[in-house]
């Protein structure tokens, strides 16, 4: 006869590690594309204020950017560019800005590009 008393928690204790570094993987990965999606919308509204003569200049377009994105500011690059009447607008954020806890060592190093482009009304 044989005591099975404590196996589950000797499992429980081998596969908590996996499930915990599972679990963070999703959340940072969530984090950088929610990240990624708000950086956007805010390039698409400078845009467009831009492009609708709200701003006066690239300059003030990326100061608004910069001020939306204000957690970011210390590490992202912001470029705005009119040519043809085509609005252009580029950032670029390393990855471990946008997840803020920097528990997966893969996403160090990593950055990110996001850009947009609008017509320009005037």
């Amino acid at each position: 006869m044989s005591d099975e008393a404590g196996a589950a928690t000797y499992e429980a204790v081998l596969w908590l590690p996996i499930f915990t570094f599972i679990i963070w993987l999703v959340t940072e990965t969530a984090m950088a594309f929610g990240g990624e999606a708000h950086a956007l919308r805010v390039i698409q509204d400078a845009n467009r204020m831009y492009a609708s003569g709200y701003f006066q200049n690239a300059t003030d377009t990326e100061s608004f950017i910069r001020g939306q994105l204000v957690n970011w500011q210390n590490t992202m690059t912001v470029s705005t560019s009119e040519t043809n009447g085509i609005i252009h607008t580029t950032i670029t954020v390393p990855v471990a800005t946008m997840t803020g806890f920097n528990v997966i060592p893969q996403f160090n190093g990593v950055t990110v590009s996001i850009s947009s482009e609008q017509m320009s009304e005037g």
